[in-house]
């Protein structure tokens, strides 16, 4: 029997913006292999399957998959997933909340009314930091950039589900001129073990876009994530910690995919709730394609 799945572009409202991901529908009786081989096929960053859930405390079941392995968890899939839910249940068309199974546990989407339609906003995991102990000099040969185009911050593996190395850039001219080395990169978030490895800098230029940012995860098969969700997920915990340690919330907006032709917008808060950290990321997302799996 053919399964039917949609393409959506993630953290945009435009089609062909953005990040894609495949979604494919009532996935139960795929078997993991299944999975990961229609992930390599689908050529994106990630795929995500749809299943029933196996607690009554969520809406649906999600698994992750990039061309390489499953993920517990990922942003953009999460932010697509969510859409093409309320697209095609039209018992979930008016929904505020989604609540979706994945391998973190139960990840809630917030759906709010935005000027393009629909904001998503999903609240990721209870951060982590641990210190990535490596030299700027092999920081700044991964990137393929003066160590001087580096901040002071320390480089930190954070996750909020997915754990990504986070680095910090001290102008803003520094990202678009990247030379990312993918060998080195892969090398060395296996040994810290990270998925990838995601860049930022302030635009400094007083805008509603704060940040912008880049994501390489060679390792999982993703030269460069358009628009990754998980790891602005991470810079927000690292924002949080080491620019904001005495606010109790903040956020901002970030730019991703610029120098790749994938232009998406992030929306990130955090907040505290005594000593935990909350951390909330968010966009917009459309369906640009949708067909059959003939298995």
């Amino acid at each position: 029997m053919p399964i039917d799945f949609v393409q959506v572009d993630a953290f945009t409202h435009r089609p062909l913006y953005g990040n894609p991901a495949a979604v494919v529908f009532d996935a139960d009786n795929l078997p993991a292999e299944t999975m990961q081989r229609i992930a390599r096929e689908m050529n994106l960053s990630e795929t995500v399957f749809l299943l029933k859930p196996t607690t009554p405390d969520a809406d649906y079941r999600a698994r992750i998959f990039t061309p390489a392995s499953e993920l517990p968890f990922a942003g953009h899939p999460t932010v697509a997933a969510a859409h093409a839910v309320l697209t095609r249940d039209p018992e979930k068309a008016g929904a505020t909340l989604l609540r979706q199974e994945c391998g973190i546990g139960i990840v809630p989407v917030e759906v709010v009314p935005s000027t393009a339609g629909r904001l998503l906003r999903m609240t990721q995991g209870a951060p982590t930091w641990r210190e990535a102990e490596l030299s700027r000099e092999t920081v700044a040969a991964m990137l393929g950039c003066a160590a001087s185009d580096l901040s002071d911050l320390p480089f930190e593996v954070v996750s909020t589900g997915v754990p990504w190395l986070i680095v910090e850039l001290s102008r803003f001219e520094a990202i678009s001129a990247l030379h990312p080395d993918q060998t080195r990169i892969e090398s060395a978030c296996k040994a810290l073990g990270a998925v990838g490895m995601t860049v930022f800098v302030e635009r400094g230029d007083g805008g509603p876009v704060r940040l912008r940012v880049r994501t390489f995860a060679p390792g999982e098969g993703v030269v460069e994530d358009p628009v990754c969700g998980s790891g602005n997920g991470s810079v927000a915990a690292f924002l949080a910690r080491h620019k904001h340690a005495e606010e109790a919330s903040g956020g901002y907006l970030a730019e991703q995919g610029i120098e790749i032709g994938r232009d998406g917008i992030v929306q990130a808060s955090w907040d505290r709730d005594g000593g935990a950290l909350r951390v909330r990321v968010g966009g917009e997302a459309v369906i640009v394609a949708s067909g059959q799996l003939f298995l």
